[in-house]
């Protein structure tokens, strides 16, 4: 900001200006009357309150102060910043989309699902590499495993396919537990897994066909038996405050006559409670005649404040934790291992109770 003044004790408004930390440039006293300089932006407000009050005239224009360095290189700094620029939006593109371990999936149809979630090539993908997998797994429940990989501006795909079968007049054997395979005896049908996997519930261990000499698969009904190390998990958690509805000990009854099954008309009662449980039942008024009433007894409730005491409750929470666990457990052979641990948090408790025992998994 370059301001021209005229008139009368400039050198005292300059000294004012000094006082007030305002910095000048370029400062120029042509005569007693005549000065000119120039000062940052952000000092505009406060240099034009002292002029005002000095009752000087004056001129403004605003020029544009550019440091030498960045004027002299401007071409240099400008190339620099696109060149910035352009190397960030084009990392952001993809330009492949490669696709490794199909075999009976089409890397096409792969590449139009990913299209129509929004990820193909020549444009911008800000997807994440699991946000990917999700939607791959989502889409294919023939995927086992997948995992995505994001390298320069290519997408790399890596999958592995379930082993499938044509669907038969048998279902295949699925394990009832999570647990890690210790023994696989197959009498009829194809194993899909092996000795040292790990399998959750509902993954197929069985298969319900045979491959015979000629490499054709025979539908049959699968038998087998499926061992391995049973994991049982049971989590109970108890909130230090909570709140349980109890009866205050009011509550009103409403009354519906009928004869026969024809309703006559009801009594003039009517429930105003917030909060309320009801219990209904008959009454039969006359012997000689179906005549006879609904009654419905409406109770309040009001909430009730319960703080725990953590410390005392510790080994019932416990107990509680291990008697659901043992509620969930198969048949098994033999206990290897149980354990149950508590966490005390600032609002809650939590006991878990983890149990493993040797067991049939697909029982």
């Amino acid at each position: 900001m370059r301001f021209e003044l005229h008139g009368y004790d400039l050198d005292n408004l300059i000294k004012k200006l000094y006082l007030k930390k305002v910095t000048l440039y370029n400062l120029i006293k042509h005569t007693n009357e005549h000065l000119s300089f120039e000062i940052d932006d952000k000092d505009e407000k406060k240099v034009k309150r002292y002029i005002a009050n000095f009752k000087v005239n004056r001129s403004l224009s605003k020029i544009k102060r550019i440091p030498k360095v960045i004027a002299t290189n401007v071409g240099i700094l400008l190339g620099v910043f696109i060149g910035i620029i352009f190397a960030i939006f084009v990392s952001n593109y993809t330009w492949q989309i490669r696709i490794y371990g199909t075999i009976e999936l089409n890397e096409a149809d792969i590449v139009q699902v990913l299209k129509d979630n929004g990820i193909s090539t020549g444009k911008i993908n800000l997807t994440s590499s699991e946000e990917i997998e999700n939607i791959l797994l989502n889409n294919y429940d023939r995927i086992a495993q997948v995992s995505v990989i994001k390298q320069g501006t290519a997408i790399i795909i890596n999958l592995s396919e379930k082993l499938v079968y044509t669907e038969t007049e048998y279902e295949p054997i699925t394990a009832k537990f999570n647990g890690l395979v210790t023994d696989v005896n197959i009498i009829t049908g194809t194993s899909n897994v092996k000795v040292g996997d790990y399998v959750n519930i509902g993954d197929v261990l069985v298969l319900p066909f045979n491959i015979n000499s000629n490499g054709e698969r025979v539908s049959v009904e699968p038998l087998a038996e499926i061992k391995g190390q049973i994991f049982i998990i049971n989590k109970i958690e108890l909130k230090r405050t909570e709140y349980i509805l109890k009866r205050t000990g009011k509550s009103i009854k409403t009354y519906k006559y009928k004869l026969f099954d024809l309703n006559l008309f009801s009594g003039k009662s009517k429930n105003s409670f917030a909060l309320f449980e009801t219990v209904s039942y008959n009454e039969n008024i006359s012997r000689l005649i179906p005549f006879s009433r609904e009654v419905s007894v409406y109770y309040e409730l009001s909430p009730v404040e319960i703080v725990h005491n953590f410390e005392s409750e510790k080994e019932e929470l416990m107990t509680k934790s291990k008697e659901g666990a043992y509620e969930l457990l198969p048949q098994y052979e033999h206990l290897i291992d149980e354990k149950t641990v508590v966490s005390v948090f600032e609002d809650s408790m939590c006991a878990t109770t983890t149990i493993t025992v040797e067991g049939i998994i697909n029982d």
